[in-house]
C-alpha cells in the first residue's frame, strides 16, 4: 500500500524532499551558525519554556517594554507547542515552523487539485508556492507566528470550498488565534468569500461568510480593546500601531482612509518616511508582487481583497523596513498569490501547463534575483542564501561557542547579547544586552559582526568598562567570546 502510494505520488514527494531540504538548510543552520536573535527568536523560546512549566511568560527579553509576552502580540501558538520543548529544545518553534511551511504547500495542491482534477497543475502550483520570496525571507530570520497563521490559509479556503464546515472553522481559528492582526486578515479572507459569494450569486453561502468575517473583526477589537490593555505595563498602549501618517490610532486610520481615499491610495506607493535612503523599497515590493503572480488577483477580485489588509499593514507602517520583500513582512501574501493565479490559469482552455511553467519561472528567477540583491533595508545576505558557502560558516568557531554557552548555570540570571540570547533562553531569568535588569551574568558573542544596539566603538568601549568594573569578573573568555559574572 505504501509502495503503491509512493508510486503514484513519486514526483510531488520529490519535490517535497527537496524543499524540505533547503528550507531546512535556512533556517536549522542559521540556528546553529549564530543568526538566530534575541528578537525575535528568543522571546518565543522563552515564552515556551514558561508555558511547559505551566506558568506565565513574564517576558524577560522584553523588558522592562512588557511584562507578559501577550500583551506584546497575543498568540496562542506557543502555549500550544510548547510541550515539544522537552524533545526539540531550542530548535522547538523553527521545527513548528519548518513543517508548518510544508504543510501549508500540501493545502495548496489540495486545493489546486480540488478545483482543477489535474495533478499536474497542482505539483506545478506547490513547486511555484515553494519559490516564492517570501518562505525564504521568513525563514532567513527567525521564528513568527504569522508565518505558521499563512500556512493555515489554504487549507481553510480548501476545506470551505468543498463545504467541510468544522475543517475550515477548525482552521479559521486557528488562524485568528496566532495573533492579533492575523485575525483583522481572516475577516478579510472571510469579506473576499462573501464577495465571491455575492459575483456568483450564491446567497445560500454569504451568511457562512459574514459570520466568520464578524466573528474574526470581533476578536479582533476584543483582544485588542479588552485582553492586551488588561495584560499591559503600558498603561493600556498597543506598541505596534505604527500607522501616524494616517492617524494616531486604529479608529482614524480606518475613519481617514474613508476621508481622504486619494491621501491613502497614495501611501501605498510613495516614501512616506522623508528620508530618500528607503526609495524603491515600496516598488520593488510591487514588483515581487506582479512577479510572483500577482496580476492574476486583478481578475478575481475576492483575493485582491484578501491581501488589501496585508498590503495596507505593510506601505501605511513609519517603519520603512516593513515595506519591503524582507524578513517575515510579506509570508502572507504567499498562498492568496498562488491560490488566485492557479485559479485564473485554471480557466485557461489551452496550454495552461505551458502556461504555469512560464510563471513558475519567472516566479523562481525573481524570486533568486532578490536573494542576490534587493533595496529593501538591513537585508541579510548570508541568512538567506541557502547556496552560498558564506551561508553555513561564520567567522568564528561555531562548535566552541556552543560548547562554551553549556558551562553556564542554568541557574543565572543571563543578560546576553542578540545572537546568544535564543540559545540561553530556557532559563528563569533571560534579558537581552545591554539590559541588564537583576543579571549576574552577561554573555557576549565578541565575534559578531553586528553588535546591535551599539556601534563597534561603542561596544568595545561597553567591554573596557565592563571588564575595568569591579562589580564583573570574566567567567569564560576566548577570542569569540566573553562571560562575565558578578563578584
Amino acid at each position: 500500500m505504501i509502495k503503491d502510494f509512493i508510486t503514484k505520488n513519486k514526483w510531488l514527494i520529490l519535490v517535497f524532499m527537496i524543499f524540505g531540504g533547503v528550507f531546512a538548510s535556512i533556517s536549522f543552520v542559521n540556528h546553529y551558525n549564530f543568526r538566530t536573535y534575541g528578537w525575535d527568536l528568543g522571546i518565543n523560546q522563552n515564552a515556551i519554556f514558561d508555558y511547559a512549566h505551566f506558568r506565565w511568560n513574564d517576558c524577560m527579553i522584553m523588558q522592562p517594554s512588557f511584562e507578559n509576552v501577550l500583551a506584546d502580540h497575543f498568540s496562542l501558538y506557543p502555549m500550544l507547542v510548547s510541550p515539544f520543548y522537552w524533545i526539540f529544545g531550542s530548535y522547538t518553534m523553527l521545527l513548528f515552523q519548518w513543517v508548518a511551511i510544508l504543510f501549508g504547500g500540501l493545502g495548496i495542491f489540495k486545493f489546486v487539485h480540488f478545483i482543477s482534477e489535474n495533478k499536474k497543475l497542482s505539483t506545478i502550483a506547490v513547486i511555484h508556492f515553494f519559490c516564492i520570496w517570501g518562505i525564504y525571507s521568513a525563514l532567513s530570520f527567525d521564528y513568527h507566528d504569522n508565518v505558521v497563521a499563512a500556512m493555515f490559509v489554504p487549507w481553510f479556503l480548501y476545506y470551505y470550498r468543498k463545504q467541510k464546515l468544522s475543517r475550515s472553522i477548525l482552521f479559521f481559528i486557528l488562524i485568528i488565534v496566532s495573533k492579533e492582526n492575523m485575525a483583522l486578515w481572516a475577516g478579510f479572507i472571510a469579506l473576499g468569500l462573501s464577495l465571491r459569494h455575492i459575483l456568483n450569486k450564491e446567497w445560500n453561502h454569504l451568511k457562512l461568510s459574514g459570520v466568520l468575517a464578524l466573528a474574526a473583526f470581533l476578536y479582533f477589537i476584543v483582544i485588542l480593546k479588552v485582553i492586551i490593555p488588561e495584560l499591559s505595563n503600558t498603561d493600556g498602549a498597543y506598541l505596534h500601531h505604527s500607522f501616524n501618517a494616517l492617524g494616531s490610532n486604529f479608529g482614524e486610520v480606518i475613519v481617514n482612509i474613508f476621508k481622504h481615499p486619494i491621501r491613502a491610495l497614495a501611501l501605498l506607493f510613495e516614501n512616506h518616511s522623508g528620508d530618500s535612503f528607503f526609495d524603491g523599497i515600496k516598488l520593488e515590493t510591487h514588483i515581487a508582487l506582479v512577479l510572483a503572480g500577482g496580476w492574476a488577483l486583478f481578475f478575481y477580485p475576492e483575493y485582491f481583497v484578501m491581501i488589501l489588509p496585508i498590503l495596507a499593514q505593510k506601505m501605511f507602517n513609519d517603519l520603512p523596513i516593513r515595506w519591503g520583500i524582507s524578513d517575515h513582512y510579506s509570508i502572507e501574501f504567499a498562498p492568496i498569490l498562488v491560490i488566485g493565479l492557479y485559479t485564473f490559469l485554471n480557466k485557461l482552455k489551452r496550454r495552461k501547463i505551458q502556461v504555469a511553467l512560464v510563471t513558475l519561472l519567472l516566479c523562481a528567477i525573481s524570486s533568486f534575483k532578490f536573494m542576490e540583491k534587493r533595496t529593501s533595508e538591513y537585508y541579510k545576505k548570508d541568512n538567506t542564501r541557502f547556496y552560498s558557502s558564506e551561508h553555513w560558516k561564520r567567522n568564528f568557531d561555531v562548535g566552541s561557542v556552543h560548547k562554551v554557552l553549556q558551562t553556564i548555570p542554568d541557574s543565572l540570571r543571563v543578560s546576553a547579547q542578540s545572537p546568544l540570547a535564543p540559545h540561553l533562553a530556557f532559563r528563569d531569568y533571560i534579558y537581552h544586552y545591554p539590559f541588564k535588569g537583576d543579571a549576574n551574568c552577561i554573555a557576549l558573542l565578541t565575534a559578531e559582526e553586528n553588535k546591535y544596539p551599539f556601534t563597534e566603538a561603542q561596544y568595545q568601549d561597553e567591554i573596557k568598562k565592563l571588564l575595568e568594573s569591579e562589580e564583573w569578573i570574566i567567567f569564560t573568555q576566548t577570542k569569540d567570546l566573553l562571560i562575565l559574572i558578578k563578584k
